[in-house]
């Protein structure tokens, strides 16, 4: 039987647990012994003792995040999750498209898993723990996945969660190649951002190329290409991109490389807000995917700044007729906020600005209806008169 520790909620924040949303602050309870570790299990009694949840204890605002709310065996709820997890994609078809071999298959909250994130590349699941409760649980979490959908599973640390346990969980893969609807792309899943890849622009990336034929493209903060070769796909006249790290750069001259698009793609390692300014007149649509600019409640201001100077500089100096494609994956940053950060940029331009279309994060990312936060990408086309 595994042991847990029990905290007990205060009178009438029990309610807020019935909602069934996955995170419990700390506020919330009676007491929190000093004795708990990060990552400790607990049980979460109302105040009559009564059970309500399950789930992993931390030592910030959240004090829960919850596995379960019913009592039962970890050892028997992960492995559950999981499969659940992985069953909801395969009625979606997403893990037997012949042109597409890569997506979500965890998304923390999203998947009743929070703190847990697993992508596939292939045959190769790319595991990152975002809380210390789950460090324990990657060999059971790796003997899960190998029986039901890979053959090689990594484990790349977050913020030295499980670093002892970085590496490789199974025997190593060198296949490092994957598809994304027929598009070729590299994937360095061991010194890349994130697991790799950013597999939640994917429908996105798509919907670029429903604009991109005949276009020129700027697509800034590049990483490692995927907007750049869609366009290239689709058929556009010309394609830079722009990220501060030459690494990115590299890998995504490299995606260009074996998709055949060689000569078609510039890549340039600079500053994006100094390249907007030099270069942002010269073309027909715009991408602007920036990495978070907030990654806490503390820093919202100054993300609401950082986006309003980006999208005020693109939208100044498109050229009339152009598109925008901007975004915020920024958790703290609601949709709301996010459009009306991009409505005050506007605003400072003092130019025509048109919302074409919303964007949102792909199926594979779901977002639990308990767990609003979890629709963190926000998407606007904007075009520019």
């Amino acid at each position: 039987m595994t042991k847990f520790e029990t905290l007990k909620l205060k009178s009438g924040k029990d309610k807020a647990v019935d909602r069934k949303h996955p995170w419990i602050f700390s506020g919330a309870f009676k007491n929190i012994p000093t004795h708990l570790d990060e990552g400790a299990l607990v049980r979460v009694v109302d105040h009559k003792s009564g059970f309500k949840a399950m789930g992993f204890f931390g030592k910030g605002s959240i004090a829960v995040k919850i596995l379960s709310f019913e009592e039962a065996e970890v050892e028997e709820i992960i492995p559950h999750l999981i499969k659940k997890a992985i069953e909801y994609r395969k009625r979606l078809s997403l893990l037997d498209q012949k042109d597409t071999n890569c997506c979500r298959l965890v998304f923390g909250e999203g998947d009743q898993l929070p703190g847990l994130v697993i992508d596939r590349y292939d045959q190769t699941a790319v595991v990152q723990l975002h809380h210390a409760g789950w460090t324990p649980y990657l060999k059971l979490i790796s003997t899960t996945l190998i029986s039901e959908v890979v053959r090689y599973v990594y484990h790349k640390p977050v913020d030295k969660i499980g670093q002892d346990e970085k590496g490789w969980l199974t025997e190593a893969c060198d296949q490092t190649e994957v598809l994304e609807y027929g598009h070729r792309f590299k994937i360095d899943w061991e010194e890349g951002q994130k697991t790799g890849f950013f597999l939640d622009q994917r429908e996105n990336r798509k919907k670029l190329a429903d604009y991109a034929k005949g276009k020129s493209i700027l697509n800034t903060f590049s990483y490692t290409g995927g907007f750049s070769i869609y366009a290239l796909a689709a058929g556009a006249s010309r394609v830079v991109s722009v990220d501060i790290s030459k690494a990115a750069i590299d890998l995504a001259h490299t995606n260009a490389e074996i998709n055949g698009y060689a000569e078609q793609h510039e890549a340039v390692v600079s500053d994006v807000l100094q390249h907007l300014k030099n270069e942002g007149a010269d073309f027909d649509i715009i991408i602007l995917d920036p990495p978070a600019f907030s990654k806490s409640r503390k820093t919202i201001h100054n993300a609401i700044q950082g986006y309003k100077r980006l999208n005020a500089r693109a939208i100044s100096n498109m050229k009339s007729g152009g598109l925008i494609f901007t975004f915020s994956c920024s958790q703290h940053m609601s949709a709301q906020l996010f459009e009306d950060t991009i409505r005050a940029a506007a605003i400072e331009t003092g130019r025509p600005v048109r919302i074409v279309e919303r964007l949102s994060q792909p199926a594979d990312h779901p977002v639990n209806i308990y767990h609003p936060e979890g629709a963190y990408l926000k998407g606007l086309i904007l075009a520019i008169d």
